[in-house]
């Protein structure tokens, strides 16, 4: 090997080895992914709302599933103006879809007094997503309304809890709310509508299921549907026999529903559906098994099971938001 070659060769090593340093090659993770303790978010979730509703004045405080009854049926076919000046979460060379995403995926619950002590107790609890740095949150119609004497309340990845105050837009049919929790002046990481998706497109789930929080399943787009059937089974609760999916009154006839092949279960209802860059392209609601049916009629071949995993579709979210173009 001639002199020239040695030196080529050295030069060649010295240049890879700098690259990552000169930042000429792939950029380094700066960090671990984040290690989330499901049993400490569980009780910082109690204590912080049972202190809000506890604080709450006569004049405002934190939304109970009586009021939020009456105010789905107010705001059912509202919409929300986003203000143009939100800047969503975005994913960079150094940031993954769960990086970024993560501070804007929340847990929505409830908490509740048995009346055999003065201590709060976790009530449901589903999923959601921040649309405004100040305090707009997109969930489930289902997660609201359903147990007496329950207090609604949000919380962030970094365990900062807020209280619901308000129902601002609803659709019934398709299965979204709008809400407003009080920040307290605080600014919020948020999420953007996406452009929508095509059948076999990548997607990535957020949610919290069984408890397990900020949980990341990924999968494609398998489908998009109108049906008039037994309802699915929500992502929280089980099916009530014989009811029906409702028409959507805004489009005269049944709601367009999304359907993925990433994992959820309960717990993960309101989670966001994301594409690859980050942005929302529809939101678990529910689930639907092949086998039911069967079981119903008293078939007697099994046959195989299979899940459908039904989420609400970007239409659907698009008609509760009114962007605003200034």
């Amino acid at each position: 090997m001639s002199q020239t070659t040695r030196r080529v060769i050295l030069a060649a090593v010295v240049l890879a080895t700098l690259m990552p340093a000169a930042g000429f090659g792939p950029a380094r993770r700066a960090a671990a992914s984040p290690v989330v303790d499901d049993e400490q978010l569980a009780r910082e979730f109690v204590a912080k709302l049972g202190r809000l509703v506890d604080a709450a004045t006569a004049d405002g405080g934190t939304l109970g599933s009586e009021a939020a009854s009456l105010q789905l049926a107010t705001a059912e076919g509202r919409t929300v103006s986003l203000p143009a000046a939100t800047v969503p979460c975005a994913i960079g060379p150094e940031r993954s879809v769960y990086e970024a995403v993560m501070p804007a995926v929340v847990v929505v619950g409830s908490v509740y007094k048995c009346g055999k002590c003065n201590d709060w107790h976790m009530g449901g609890l589903a999923s959601g997503w921040l649309l405004s740095a100040d305090g707009l949150v997109v969930t489930n119609h289902h997660v609201f309304g359903r147990d007496p004497n329950h207090r609604f309340g949000v919380m962030t990845a970094d365990g900062e809890v807020y209280s619901v105050d308000a129902v601002l837009a609803a659709d019934a049919p398709g299965d979204a709310v709008i809400v407003r929790i009080d920040t307290r002046g605080r600014q919020l990481s948020c999420l953007a509508l996406g452009k929508a998706p095509e059948c076999g497109d990548d997607v990535t789930v957020i949610s919290h299921p069984a408890g397990r929080f900020f949980c990341l399943t990924e999968g494609v787009v398998s489908r998009f549907h109108r049906q008039q059937q037994p309802r699915p089974q929500p992502a929280d609760e089980p099916p009530s026999a014989g009811d029906r999916q409702p028409a959507s009154p805004a489009a005269g006839r049944a709601a367009v529903w999304m359907s993925v092949t990433a994992d959820y279960a309960v717990g993960s209802s309101g989670g966001p559906v994301l594409n690859s860059t980050g942005e929302v392209v529809g939101m678990v609601s529910r689930t639907f098994s092949s086998r039911s049916s069967e079981r119903k009629r008293g078939a007697s071949t099994p046959g195989d099971q299979m899940v459908f995993k039904d989420c609400v579709s970007l239409e659907t979210l698009r008609r509760l938001v009114a962007e605003d173009p200034s």
